[in-house]
């Protein structure tokens, strides 16, 4: 089975992997938690490239993300 990633943008708390269960995703995914905020978009998906999902802590996040394809 492939291992998923996913992306924890904006967790300036740090409180993101305590604030909700995330073990039912142990064996399914690997979790990285981004603690700071990049404002250029274009740093932002490169960040993303590697990651299968994105879990966004802020609502600012993609009011302003400009969309890629590729």
């Amino acid at each position: 089975m492939k291992k998923y990633k996913i992306a924890v943008l904006d967790d300036y708390q740090d409180v993101a992997l305590e604030s909700a269960d995330w073990s039912v995703l142990r064996d399914r995914a690997d979790i990285t938690v981004f603690q700071d905020h990049l404002a250029d978009p274009d740093a932002v998906i490169e960040r993303l490239l590697p990651f299968d999902g994105v879990c966004v802590m802020r609502e600012r996040r993609f009011r302003t993300l400009p969309i890629k394809t590729s």
